[in-house]
């Protein structure tokens, strides 16, 4: 009796052992954030929560973050928005969520959700995924939808990031999903967050962090007075990267932005 009650503990404990090993495997492994039921995970309020205050808490402390204007968004805006930012940093759509406390979703490259673990945490913290290598419908659709909603979004416009503190070109297709719904664009410029996470470095460098909100662009006042899309998106590139220059104290717009637009002969 003793044998076989030994026996059923040991199979009991291989059993558990197995389980985990295989939760492990799976959780871990490279691919698969993209499919089955991962893919129908929800936001939740508390994983955003706590999320938010893990990075708000990590940032002032470690990276004596320093945040300007917040009012832009906290109080100007009295319901849903689209924030834009320059994209410097692995980190900064953290940076971005925890700066603002406000209910807002990210649209985020497809690859970063490859990862199960991945692909479950940042669909819990409210991000969804886009394929930039199309005209991504599905991503699309979403972002609409969530607007329709009166959900936020946080879109980072350049597409990907510039990992020298440069300001690209921004990619219209984004912002135009603000101005089609004519929701207020609030520009963030992030600052020297490329010093926190530098080429070849995994651990998070303790370098000064600086976020300035900016005065809300109201897509419906700047249509209503002729203005284009085109002239929304380049009155947003101006004052992201004028305020970024100030900040920075150089000019942080993409030398091979600039030379593009003068031998063009245009500016911004």
């Amino acid at each position: 009796m003793k044998k076989t009650s030994k026996l059923l503990s040991f199979f009991t404990f291989a059993g558990i052992l197995f389980y985990i090993f295989k939760q492990v495997k799976f959780w871990l492994k490279k691919t698969g954030g993209n499919e089955g039921w991962i893919t129908e995970t929800k936001a939740s309020w508390s994983w955003r929560y706590w999320s938010n205050l893990f990075f708000l808490t990590f940032l002032t402390l470690y990276n004596r973050l320093e945040i300007r204007n917040k009012e832009a968004v906290t109080k100007k805006v009295r319901s849903h928005c689209v924030v834009v930012a320059n994209h410097e940093s692995i980190l900064d759509g953290f940076i971005l969520a925890a700066v603002i406390l406000k209910s807002i979703y990210f649209m985020v490259k497809k690859e970063a959700f490859e990862r199960p673990i991945a692909g479950y945490y940042l669909r819990k913290v409210a991000c969804f995924p886009v394929d930039r290598s199309k005209n991504d419908a599905s991503a699309i659709k979403t972002a609409f939808k969530l607007l329709d909603e009166g959900e936020s979004l946080g879109i980072f416009a350049e597409g990907t990031r510039n990992k020298d503190g440069f300001v690209s070109e921004f990619k219209h297709g984004a912002i135009k999903i603000a101005i089609k719904k004519k929701v207020p664009i609030v520009p963030v410029y992030i600052g020297n967050s490329h010093n926190i996470t530098p080429k070849n470095s995994i651990i998070p460098r303790p370098a000064k962090l600086i976020v300035c909100c900016m005065e809300p662009i109201d897509t419906a006042a700047e249509l209503k007075a002729g203005k284009t899309e085109k002239d929304i998106i380049d009155m947003l590139y101006k004052r992201i990267t004028d305020t970024g220059s100030e900040v920075m104290g150089y000019d942080v717009r993409d030398p091979k932005y600039v030379a593009a637009l003068k031998s063009a002969n245009k500016e911004i």
